[in-house]
Formats: structure tokens, sequence, C-alpha cells
């Protein structure tokens, strides 16, 4: 049988799926293995169907559903997601099994003028997909348009060049990978705009029950990446928030400890909350609870309440 990994279609993803697959097919020294692309329910909605039901829910698992499904039923062998697309909540039977390396977590901004996020002048139009991303530029300038932004990395440079937009904001990691870096005017500061739980990370996941193929590509297992990232989705989890929720957060170690900042904000970007926890770097997940239930005590439900928070 085959070895397929499992991608969505798009270009971001294959570029990204194609960088892993490199990576296993060097480690485990064999040229065979191949990339599969399933199309997800994400891939065929408009991004207005993406973002909820025929019911008004928010969809869970829009990005991976139907790679799960290939991966349980053996189709494929391994699936590569970006971790910040994948539900909190796992379906039975899959494991996140690999964190590759991180790359850079933060947004950044690309501007037709090449000018800063502080240099961009008032009325400036700036393009995102994000409530987070909206909530935190309207807070830091709110005398900029802050714009609905859909489609590709190609779809949003396009509009950009274009004029749509005077600017636009982006994950650093995404256009990186698409070798499109030297695009980029500015990368955006965390303290003032944190980026999303888990952005920049790239999971391998597996059946659970694949203990040999877990075992096999343990040396592409980055530690430090996958204890930050446990962190910053128990946060999530914690709030019951999912990709569509205006949540960021940000963990780093130092030594034995883990430090995590969070947001919480309205998408008008009149109320922003920002706190921070630290602890044991070995329990992550006790300090992203931790934190979020810090917000919680100081009224991030009101905010929350208004996005349809989900278990996903």
């Amino acid at each position: 049988m085959p070895f397929l990994i499992g991608t969505r279609g798009s270009q971001l993803a294959l570029a990204q799926a194609e960088m892993v697959r490199a990576q296993i097919a060097t480690l485990l020294k064999d040229d065979g293995i191949k990339l599969e692309v399933v199309k997800t329910l994400g891939d065929r909605l408009s991004a207005k169907e993406a973002g909820e039901d025929a019911k008004g829910e928010p969809v869970i698992g829009l990005f991976t559903r139907e790679l799960d499904e290939a991966l349980l039923s053996g189709k494929i062998r391994a699936a590569i997601h970006s971790l910040k697309d994948v539900p909190t909540v796992l379906p039975k039977g899959i494991q996140l099994g690999i964190f590759i390396h991180r790359a850079d977590p933060r947004d950044a901004l690309i501007s037709k003028s090449g000018k800063t996020l502080t240099e961009l002048p008032a009325g400036s139009r700036i393009g995102t997909s994000s409530p987070r991303r909206q909530a935190q530029l309207k807070a830091l300038r709110p005398d900029l348009s802050v714009l609905p932004l859909q489609g590709n990395v190609d779809t949003r440079l396009r509009k950009l060049a274009e004029g749509e937009y005077d600017a636009i904001v982006i994950a650093a990691a995404g256009i990186s990978r698409l070798g499109r870096e030297k695009e980029i005017t500015e990368f955006l500061n965390p303290l003032d705009i944190l980026p999303a739980p888990a952005q920049g990370v790239l999971v391998v996941a597996l059946r659970l029950e694949d203990k040999q193929l877990q075992g096999l590509l343990r040396p592409l297992h980055d530690i430090p990446t996958w204890l930050c990232a446990r962190a910053e989705r128990s946060f999530l989890r914690t709030l019951q928030g999912g990709c569509r929720v205006p949540v960021g957060a940000l963990a780093f170690l130092e030594d034995d400890e883990l430090f995590l900042q969070g947001v919480i904000a309205h998408t008008d970007g009149k109320r922003i909350l920002r706190f921070k926890q630290s602890g044991l770097a070995s329990d992550p997940e006790s300090v992203g609870r931790e934190l979020a239930q810090v917000f919680m005590n100081n009224g991030a439900k009101d905010i929350l309440d208004g996005f349809g928070r989900t278990g996903g």
C-alpha cells in the first residue's frame, strides 16, 4: 500500500505539506511517500457559508473533517494541518502525533506604499479576514478603515496590488512558506497584534493506533513548539473559542517556565482585554486554563457570547 499524506489543495497547504513530506521522506529514506489532496468542506464553501451552517451555528472542523475521515478509513497514512485550523477537541481515533518546529508566529503587514502600521495615513483601507486582527487593529488605529478580506494568499495580494486596499494583514508564516517574505512591509509586534493560538505551527495527524509511525517520526517532533501550542490551545479550549472568535494567544519558554499572553477583543476595537499567566512548562494545559479563568473573571464572557462560542 502506498504511503500517502493527506493535505488540502490550496497553494499554501500544498507548499506546507510538501515541506513536511520531504522531511518525512528523508527521515524514513523513502522516496515513495506522496501527497494526496483531499477537498474539505471549507474549500467548497463561500467565505460566508464557511463561517456557519444553515442554522447559523459555527462550523467545527471546517478544514479538517474530510482529512480525518480519510485518515480513519486508511485512505491516507497521515495528514498535515495548520494547527490553528484544528478543533481543540479531536475526533475519536485521531492524534496530533508530531509538531513541526514553529515558524514565525507573528502577523505581518503588507502595504502598497511601503508604510508601516504607524505610518499609514488616517482613513487608509486595511484588509484582514480575521475578527481577532480586526479588533486589535481598530483598538490600535481607530482612524483606519478596517475591511474584510477573503481568499487565498495570492488573491489577497492581488487585491492589494489592484488598489482595493492600502494594506493587508496576514500570517507571516504563510507568506514566508510561499517564498514571498520579501513582500512583507513589517512584522507586527505581538504586544500590539497578538497572533491566533498555534499560529505558525504545522502538525502531522495520525491514527491513534499507529504507534509505529509516531515512533518513526519522533525525530521531527519539536518539544518547545508542542509545549507552547498546548498552552495556547488549552486557553482557547477553555474559552470554547474557535478560529472565528476574536481570541489571540502566544506562549514562550524560559528554562522550566512557560509564559502565556492572551487577548480577547470586541471587533469594534472599543473593548479589549489583555492578561498574562505563567507556570510550569511541564504542565502547559494548566497555564492555558488558568489564563482563561483570569479572562472570564474580568468580563470576557460578554465579548465571547456574541461570537457563537463552540467546543471546537
